[in-house]
């Protein structure tokens, strides 16, 4: 059972290849800290203007231990990732 929740949001990116490669390593990184004790939902699609093809999507992670939500909300996003990950 899922004991506490963050929101993560991915920025928009350029392609859908790049955006799936900055998912990857985003679930790779929550996984490394959390020893994969994590559940991710898709709460919300941002998309853009017609003319561009760039979106963004929130993710929701539940976290089966809330001290596991407290580590990664503490080491922050790592610098590799701060231009595409933001916890909202």
């Amino acid at each position: 059972m899922y004991q506490t929740s963050l929101f993560f949001k991915i920025k928009d990116t350029a392609t859908q290849e790049k955006h799936k490669i900055v998912e990857i390593f985003f679930k790779s990184w929550v996984d490394g800290i959390c020893n994969n004790e994590v559940d991710y939902t898709l709460t919300d699609v941002l998309e853009a203007p017609l003319n561009s093809v760039r979106w963004e999507e929130i993710y929701r992670v539940d976290f089966e231990r809330t001290e596991d939500a407290v580590a990664l909300k503490l080491k922050g996003i790592p610098p590799e990732y701060q231009n595409y990950v933001e916890l909202v």
